[in-house]
């Protein structure tokens, strides 16, 4: 440790509101996904930036977007469903295309796992973060840790690229840790 580093500080949570938290993430995505079960899931985020320039002030607005991810190792599907941040609520399951996907990374500085489509899709790809939400937090679901759950991700994440190196794709570098 350096003259000036700062230890990191453990991420405060609670255990007990973290678990019912994931049960009812596991009940809307069974109710958004007909064979809901089948899937892994874990909580994501999303967000947009749009800046205007204005006559008086530049406003700048960001917007975050909840998700359910969820994905199968059989088949290599990945579905999101949309939630709001109290889970009260959740929009119809939005299937990401596997076939347009062409490259998958994740940066580990940002907690962003990136699936990006291949040229002339209608958008670029998904930048979700999968990051560990405290109790403490002023964006996101409070007490989401997701530790053994991201892991996994990551292992299916790994066995996607897997895939695409097969089809001959040229992949940017994956880094875990």
């Amino acid at each position: 440790m350096g003259l000036f580093s700062k230890k990191p500080k453990e991420l405060e949570y609670d255990t007990a509101d973290c678990v019912n938290k994931k049960t009812r993430m596991r009940e809307l995505f069974n109710e958004a996904v007909a064979d809901g079960d089948t899937y892994e899931i874990l909580h994501a985020t999303e967000t947009s930036s749009k800046f205007e320039k204005g006559f008086v002030f530049n406003t700048n607005t960001t917007t975050f977007y909840y998700y359910i991810l969820g994905y199968r190792k059989s088949d290599c599907k990945i579905v999101l469903v949309q939630t709001d941040r109290e889970l009260t609520r959740h929009s119809d399951a939005f299937f990401v295309d596997m076939d347009a996907v062409v490259n998958v990374y994740y940066n580990p500085k940002q907690v962003q796992a990136c699936l990006i489509y291949k040229k002339g899709y209608s958008s670029y790809g998904e930048i979700l973060t999968i990051e560990d939400i405290g109790s403490k937090t002023m964006y996101g679901i409070a007490n989401m840790v997701q530790k053994e759950e991201r892991e996994a991700f990551l292992d299916f994440l790994e066995s996607v690229r897997s895939r695409l190196e097969q089809a001959g794709y040229k992949l940017d570098k994956w880094k875990r840790q």
